[in-house]
């Protein structure tokens, strides 16, 4: 296994390579994150005011909020920062740490915003997440679908010009290569495991056909409110110092399990970033751990002690509970640890092919 010089991924990462000095593609040609610039996000902002007024409508904005650090930033920066008036909703995934659900009453309650939870049939996630796992060893794309249909679902019942996302530039580069959150590849696992019906699977998803071109369409017309993403407008504060300003402006608090505190708000993220390391040969902290060392928010060395400290090729402490409510067990895991990437992306969907395709394209004529 070869392992970039400068950050810490290694080439089990797709389509990875290294130069002759040992620099790996993206360190090779990484650039310093250059935010779209304030003021645009604050025309988005002041767009989104606009049509809440002509439509005396009682919100501006919606923050998903985990109770984690990102999304608990963003909280801030619509309620506090931005003077925003807030509708804050969280999807109960199953997973919510007991800090995660402390942290979204105390900064819901600090930011003076309002809260919504949206809770899915308890049976059907069970199901849900039971099956993907046992079908391909992830349960984060299923969230992650899951999250994202109640966001518009909560968007269009309570007609929010604007989502705002806490995905941040952190984030990048630190996914798998299979399409987890494509929701026909989701549909042909459920149908080809026969542990759920159509219609469980069509109360999951809410809007069982929707794609990104009808995603899109929907949200220019106002159906749905429009996504964006703040923390690409703006200079994103140090991961340390986001922390800092959540606990000084809501009474956020960190973990103190781990130096990383990034995913504390979920108790099955340890084991799920486990799992995914045995199966993928990297996990999403040595991806994230390698977009600070590039941000310049901590050296490699450092990085490579956090996460050895992580010992994350080690089974989690808490795994009993999270193996017990994916109805797996020790002698069952290598057979899931054997699943082979990109099994199922024949059965993505075509038209969330094209639109990405065609999003590609864009970006870089834009560029």
């Amino acid at each position: 296994m070869n392992t970039c010089v400068k950050c810490i991924l290694n080439d089990h990462y797709p389509d990875l390579t290294f130069n002759e000095q040992g620099e790996c593609t993206f360190c090779e040609k990484y650039q310093h994150f250059k935010p779209i610039g304030e003021n645009v996000l604050i025309t988005e902002f002041e767009k989104a005011k606009h049509t809440a007024r002509i439509r005396k409508l009682d919100y501006d904005v919606l923050v998903p909020l985990s109770g984690g650090k990102d999304s608990t930033y963003m909280l801030y920066l619509a309620a506090i920062k931005y003077k925003l008036r807030v509708l804050a909703m969280t999807y109960d995934n199953g997973f919510l740490s007991d800090l995660a659900l402390k942290n979204i009453q105390t900064t819901v309650k600090n930011a003076g915003a309002q809260h919504v939870f949206y809770r899915p049939d308890p049976g059907v996630l069970k199901t849900v997440y039971q099956t993907m796992f046992r079908y391909t060893g992830d349960v984060c794309g299923a969230c992650d679908i899951g999250t994202n249909i109640s966001i518009l679902k909560i968007s269009h019942d309570y007609k929010t010009p604007l989502i705002l996302s806490g995905v941040s530039p952190l984030e990048n580069d630190s996914f798998v290569p299979d399409s987890i959150q494509d929701v026909a590849r989701f549909k042909h696992i459920m149908k080809q495991s026969g542990r759920i019906s159509r219609e469980e699977i069509n109360k999951f998803l809410i809007y069982p056909n929707l794609n990104y071109f009808t995603q899109s369409f929907l949200k220019k017309t106002g159906y749905f409110g429009r996504l964006i993403f703040p923390l690409f407008y703006i200079e994103n504060p140090m991961d340390k110092e986001m922390g800092e300003v959540i606990h000084k402006e809501l009474g956020w608090e960190d973990s103190r399990k781990s130096e990383y505190t990034k995913h504390f708000d979920c108790i099955a993220e340890p084991f799920t970033n486990y799992v995914r390391g045995q199966i993928y040969g990297y996990e999403r902290r040595i991806c994230q751990y390698s977009n600070m060392i590039r941000r310049g928010e901590i050296t490699r060395d450092h990085a490579l002690q956090m996460f050895g400290d992580d010992n994350l090729g080690q089974i989690p402490a808490n795994v009993n509970q999270v193996m017990e409510y994916l109805d797996v067990t020790e002698e069952s895991l290598p057979g899931i640890f054997a699943y082979k990437p990109l099994t199922y992306e024949k059965n993505t969907s075509g038209m969330n092919r094209l639109f990405g395709m065609i999003k590609k394209v864009k970006e870089k004529v834009m560029s």
